[in-house]
């Protein structure tokens, strides 16, 4: 059906409808005084020609002025298609051998296994017992009066419920999905095929598209890139499929047949509700028992990846347990075969948080393995144990800390560090009470460097051609506090960006009231530091009548923040980040704005819920510089962070920065560029970042070098696994990063390939090692059914069980759309018009001169 318009554009504007009509009435009066006057020149005849040319032009101008258009509108019908994903992760290999009596004959009766017209009413009645926690009357009385055939009738029907029941306990979610949408008894997938096209998705951390013909056997194998041991429901409702029509048919709704796990850290129900102002329902179809199974399993682990020798080091273990209420549970650290603690405690039904310290006097990379007795009737045996490796390194962080006088920040820092056994420590206190009875200040008052002494080395050395000093060589982290101009001056602020640049260490630059950085004049200051543009927020006049941990500016971390290994005081993303959120404020914070290549690692939140202000709200700021790095960190109170929790978080902070720098100035690399890993030791299928840092200087030499990474195995160093290229950071030129493709779990080693590399050069190689992951899938495996049915909610779709999926085919009637469409051409700026308009002028023009008119 087509329908068609005409209409004026411009009369939807009166103010310029009235200024053309005015024209053209003015135009139209002097052709009518130019005709009464022509008329005496020329003959009656040409007359009325002229005037009727010069009306006709005048009438197709106005029809431009007012902005004639035709348009035409037509319906067309399309398909719609209707995305069947199935989560095939590892927690869908789930035997729910723990559901109840009534969820095991309701999902019998879905899967066809039981029941018909004759028989129903009777499953009903069974169903209603159940429900109740009562035995079903398994003969009615009108059936027999027999008490001997009543009897054996019973057992019999008994028996045969308890067959079907042993069946359904060996099947896993998975193939329960697979008998739902193929049982040739109700195949509901071929139903919904008649209704229109059907898109077949296999989802797990990611989503790829598969053949209906997948469905046919057993899903024991999937694509990699699946992720089997993950779970996204985003991903699920991110997929479009791959039918021929993709690209033109719109997506109908989405079916999802799914237990509701969710470990991506990511908001489905959101991306559902997206999809509904869409009009795209989604329909989840709940598998899995909603009874907590009878479970124990190590679900979450958190560890230094790196200590030093003779540490150590903390493992916090998470341990799930479930349906064993008041049972002992015994959780053993081994090494190899060898235990080396053991720790007991009952189980009350809900996790159960451990703490392990590890000792190693080896240097090296050492594996541990944590595991927990296996229980009678546990639903999963495979989640009992996980896997990690410390690397234990033999040498202590070098850190310098500098001071004007012996501030708060100063005091509580000072203690942090030089308590740490593992942290060589270096103060300079440049201003301190001294009265002379002893032959020095308690703390060095001046840096062993000077600035002349530098200069003069560097002559030297210059002079016998022999290599430049590096200043702070033996440093790892430098800590500047709020120290004067006269103490630290131009010369010394290059020698630390030498350190930073050159060298890659770490700086870090405490904001301070008196003079840091306000009071500086340094260009080199000024470079290194990562905002600019600083000015002072100042609450102390500000009457805060809540308590002390409650008042203040508090923290809240970056997504890039919370990957950082400093930033971690817990394991679990959320306790971290409520940890975070709920440390004690801060009265004062310099603001600043960020510069080009710098990255907020913690924001702000004002104390009187000001919005965010992404760009000046940084209070701990990143920016790569060289080989190193700078933190800028924009308050003076991090001792606040003690409040009621002493060295908790404020020692676990600083000594992690102190590690953090060590691990960064210790990566491989050279002179000129340093190879480093986010993480050395990944779980199979967890996304790990490969960066090169770049000098400027040999960036300024070669400016166009390419990296690659080439991924070899430990034990065949030759032959190499997968490549990739780092990718150049568009505000950081210095810093090139790439994501590592999908690696099977196994000991790796990672060998940086520049463009730029000459035979001869030194490898530079890192190790990564990737274990086989269990227990992020596997550490709860109750179905959701709270998060199915908030996704189905905002979508306008609706929560399905086995026992209701029939109810698809009337909320899925028929998936043709009629979709309108609408198209028009502009006639006023059309070129036929230009072409009339200047046809009949110059007809016009061509008689008046035939007719000796001027």
């Amino acid at each position: 059906m087509m329908e068609k318009h005409f209409q004026f554009n411009s009369l939807e504007w009166s103010g310029w409808t009235v200024v053309s009509v005015c024209a053209v009435l003015i135009v139209l009066v002097s052709i009518i005084l130019l005709f009464r006057y022509e008329r005496r020149l020329v003959s009656h005849k040409i007359g009325n020609i002229l005037i009727a040319l010069r009306v006709t032009a005048l009438v197709l101008i106005l029809l431009t002025f007012l902005e004639p258009v035709l348009t035409w509108s037509f319906n067309t019908e399309k398909t719609g298609r209707l995305i069947v994903a199935l989560d095939v992760s590892d927690s869908m290999n789930t035997q729910d051998r723990h559901a109840s009596k009534l969820e095991k004959l309701q999902l019998a009766r879905a899967l066809k296994m039981i029941g018909n017209d004759q028989i129903n009413a009777r499953l009903d009645r069974w169903e209603a017992a159940y429900a109740a926690g009562e035995e079903p009357a398994w003969v009615e009385e009108s059936e027999t009066a027999n008490p001997e055939k009543r009897a054996q009738l019973a057992e019999s029907r008994k028996q045969n419920l308890e067959t079907i029941f042993e069946e359904i306990d060996q099947m896993s979610r998975k193939e329960i999905a697979q008998k739902l949408l193929t049982n040739p008894a109700n195949p509901i997938l071929e139903k919904l095929k008649e209704r229109g096209d059907i898109d077949l998705v296999l989802f797990a951390g990611d989503a790829v598209s598969a053949e209906q013909t997948t469905l046919e056997k057993p899903l024991t194998e999937v694509p990699d890139q699946v992720h089997m041991e993950l779970s996204n429901l985003s991903q699920a409702l991110k997929a479009a499929g791959s039918g021929s029509e993709t690209g033109t048919s719109p997506i109908s709704g989405y079916v999802l047949l799914t237990d509701g796990r969710d470990n991506s850290q990511l908001d489905p129900v959101s991306t559902a509700e997206q999809l509904g102002q869409m009009k795209v329902p989604v329909y989840p179809v709940l598998l899995g028992s909603a009874n907590q199974p009878k479970d124990i399993s190590v679900s979450a682990l958190d560890y230094p990846q790196t200590a030093f020798k003779d540490d150590k080091p903390l493992l916090k273990a998470r341990i799930g347990t479930s349906g064993y209420d008041g049972q002992e549970v015994r959780v053993v650290l081994m090494q190899g075969d060898q235990e080396l603690a053991v720790k007991r405690f009952k189980s009350t039904g809900v996790s159960k948080l451990l703490e392990f310290e590890i000792e190693s006097d080896q240097q090296g990379r050492q594996e541990y393995r944590l595991e927990t007795d296996i229980l009678p009737g546990e639903t999963r045996e495979d989640n009992n144990e996980k896997t990690f490796a410390i690397n234990f390194v033999d040498d202590k962080s070098h850190v310098l800390l500098v001071e004007e006088t012996a501030r708060w920040e100063f005091r509580f820092l000072h203690n942090a560090l030089e308590r740490d056994k593992r942290i060589d420590l270096q103060q300079v206190l440049f201003e301190q009470p001294y009265m002379g009875l002893l032959p020095r200040p308690f703390f060095p008052n001046q840096l062993l460097i000077n600035a002349p002494q530098a200069k003069q080395n560097e002559n030297q050395a210059a002079a016998e051609n022999k290599e430049k000093p590096k200043p702070f060589a033996n440093k790892d982290l430098i800590i500047i506090g709020d120290v004067s101009p006269e103490h630290v001056k131009e010369d010394l602020w290059k020698q630390i960006q030498t350190f930073v640049g050159d060298q890659g260490g770490t700086l870090v630059l405490l904001a301070g009231k008196q003079y840091m950085p306000l009071k500086h004049r340094s260009k080199t200051l000024d470079e290194l530091l990562p905002v600019k543009d600083l000015e002072a927020v100042d609450w102390n006049q500000a009457n805060f009548k809540v308590p002390p941990g409650e008042r203040g500016m508090h923290l809240a971390l970056t997504p890039e923040g919370e990957l950082e290994p400093l930033f971690q005081f817990d394991a679990t993303p959320d306790i971290n980040r409520d940890i975070w959120q709920h440390l004690p404020g801060h009265l004062w914070f310099l603001q600043g704005t960020l510069k080009p290549g710098a990255s907020v690692l913690a924001y702000g939140i004002s104390p009187f819920d000001a919005p965010l202000n992404e760009k000046r709200d940084g209070v701990i700021v990143y920016r790569q510089y060289g080989a190193g790095q700078v933190i800028w960190v924009g308050i003076d109170s991090t001792w606040r962070w003690r409040y009621r929790v002493g060295d908790r978080y404020h020692h676990r902070f600083w000594g992690q920065m102190a590690r953090w720098a060590a691990r960064n100035k210790a990566s491989a690399g050279n002179e000129y560029v340093k190879f480093s890993l986010n993480k050395t030791d990944i779980d199979a299928g967890e996304i790990a970042t490969a960066t090169a840092r770049w000098t400027q200087e040999y960036l300024q030499q070669h400016p166009d070098v390419k990296s690659t990474v080439e991924i070899v195995r430990a034990a065949e160093p030759d032959q190499v696994v997968a490549s990739f290229e780092l990718q150049t950071q568009k505000n950081q030129p210095q810093l090139q990063e790439g994501n590592l493709p999908a690696l099977d779990p196994g000991e790796y080693e990672l060998k940086l390939k520049p463009s730029t590399q000459q035979p001869g050069d030194k490898e530079i190689v890192t190790p990564l090692f990737v274990h086989e992951v269990k227990t992020i899938e596997l550490g709860n495996l109750a179905s959701n059914p709270q998060l199915l049915t908030e996704m189905a909610e905002s979508s306008g779709g609706k929560l399905l069980t086995p026992g209701t999926i029939d109810e698809l085919l009337e909320l899925i009637p028929n998936l043709n759309q009629e979709i309108s469409n609408q198209d028009e051409v502009s006639l006023w700026d059309h070129w036929l018009i230009l072409v009339l308009i200047m046809g009949v002028l110059t007809v016009e023009w061509a008689i008046r001169k035939l007719n000796g008119l001027p």
